[in-house]
């Protein structure tokens, strides 16, 4: 009888096969198989998003021409989002007027003139707190701030890199206007 067991050329089964140390038996022809390489979506080099789904359309042909420097400090994890609306940002902005810097501690030896930025009396960061005032108040103050410093990330992030650096307590600090 055929298939009994009695190695009459009947297939072993994967049981026997593993049990008989032939543990790739099976899998002959899979080395031969074609690979497909994942390519990625071009990106347009403007705003960083696939070329599909290009904003550059609808951003300023030339950069907006603004007083105030930003300096936009992004959490690492911020810069794979989907979004991405940082490099929108950049892209509408001169370079000199738009500073991105990645990560999550900035220390006055690594960043130095990050530390000089947050120490001139015209600078501004942008989070809410207890010390903060009206973003509102901006708009009455008698000169516009030289420099604002935005930070790029959910609550949590933002929240950490703020209460983690202590050069961002430095600058006054501004909140948005709630509304209700």
């Amino acid at each position: 009888m055929e298939g009994s067991g009695g190695g009459g050329g009947a297939d072993p089964g994967p049981a026997s096969a593993s049990a008989s140390g032939g543990e790739g038996e099976g899998f002959e022809g899979l080395w031969e198989l074609p690979v497909e390489l994942c390519e990625r979506r071009p990106v347009c080099g403007r705003c960083s998003r696939p070329q599909k789904v290009c904003l550059c359309p609808f951003l300023p042909v030339h950069p907006l021409k603004v007083s105030t420097c930003l300096y936009i400090i992004q959490h690492p994890a911020e810069e794979s989002r989907v979004l991405r609306t940082v490099p929108l940002l950049a892209a509408c902005l001169p370079p000199d007027k738009c500073k991105i810097l990645v990560g999550r501690r900035f220390n006055e030896d690594r960043y130095p003139e990050l530390a000089t930025v947050c120490r001139n009396p015209n600078t501004l960061i942008l989070y809410p707190g207890a010390e903060a005032t009206n973003l509102e108040e901006v708009a009455v103050m008698s000169s516009s701030p030289s420099v604002m410093i935005i930070i790029d990330g959910t609550w949590s992030q933002a929240k950490d890199i703020f209460y983690k650096n202590s050069l961002f307590r430095l600058p006054k600090q501004w909140a948005p206007p709630y509304r209700v």
